[in-house]
């Protein structure tokens, strides 16, 4: 399926919203996710806020495996781990996850929608590494990232579904 079909210009970023109100498209998206990793051991699925959480927990659910969030700073109380990046727009953010939210060696999936930076998924690296997890993949639907960052997510076997080529439209 060609996903990009279901894109449409959004505000900063295209809008996913007709592929998720696709009834197909979205479950074979899923379905696609899925696939990329299915054949490798995953104790946890994490998934960054906002649009990771729509993607996130049903590749988590369909794994059989627990869902950790990774949460914009500030949302979570209890103790936590955070870390700050800037973001695809050059505004700086953090993230947060829960101290416990990860037992040491638990083998993580980092799922996103879509990679263009590198930054929020190398603070999430970065956070499940501090709680003792080890990044054995990340998935993402769209990759809009230069050779050289692709070839640094390569390590944690980064994996995706559509490339952002120049003449998109959205």
């Amino acid at each position: 399926m060609n996903y990009k079909d279901f894109l449409r210009p959004g505000k900063g970023a295209a809008d996913i919203t007709p592929l998720l109100n696709n009834r197909a498209a979205f479950n074979s998206l899923i379905d696609d996710l899925i696939s990329l990793f299915v054949s490798i051991q995953i104790d946890k699925v994490a998934c960054v806020e906002g649009r990771g959480f729509l993607l996130g927990a049903p590749v988590a659910y369909g794994l059989k495996v627990g869902l950790v969030p990774i949460r914009s700073l500030g949302k979570l109380n209890n103790k936590v781990f955070s870390e700050t990046l800037i973001d695809y727009s050059g505004k700086e953010k953090a993230l947060e996850i829960h101290e416990d939210a990860i037992n040491t060696s638990e083998k993580i999936l980092l799922i996103d929608d879509w990679v263009e930076t590198g930054a929020t998924n190398k603070a999430a690296i970065k956070l499940i590494e501090k709680c003792g997890g080890k990044v054995v993949g990340i998935g993402a639907f769209m990759d809009d990232t230069k050779d050289d960052l692709r070839e640094e997510l390569k390590k944690y076997n980064y994996q995706y579904l559509e490339k952002v080529v120049a003449d998109d439209k959205f």
